[in-house]
């Protein structure tokens, strides 16, 4: 399983519960194995999906050819680079 797709679905689903408090997400590292839980309040969430090239991850969990674009010292807010013919950006399923 995609864990943006995870992250996406736990989204909807917390917004239909009006959750007022912090959500638990996935972290969207590029590593296999990763369950890391990040947590983050909906409407900052919202804001990283509104730009398709940004992710979600733990502190100091990399992915792939991502850039670091904000540190909040709960979770990372990174930028993919896309090169030509890489379908997928370097993210891992879940």
């Amino acid at each position: 399983m995609d864990a943006r797709a995870a992250n996406n679905r736990i989204a909807a689903k917390a917004q239909k519960l009006q959750f007022l408090s912090r959500v638990p997400m996935l972290c969207e590292c590029s590593e296999p194995g990763c369950r890391t839980l990040v947590m983050i309040g909906l409407p900052e969430y919202s804001e990283i999906r509104s730009e398709p090239d940004l992710i979600l991850t733990a502190p100091g969990h990399g992915s792939g050819r991502a850039e670091l674009e904000e540190d909040t010292g709960s979770y990372e807010i990174r930028r993919e680079s896309r090169s030509c013919g890489d379908g997928d950006g370097g993210r891992r399923s879940a």
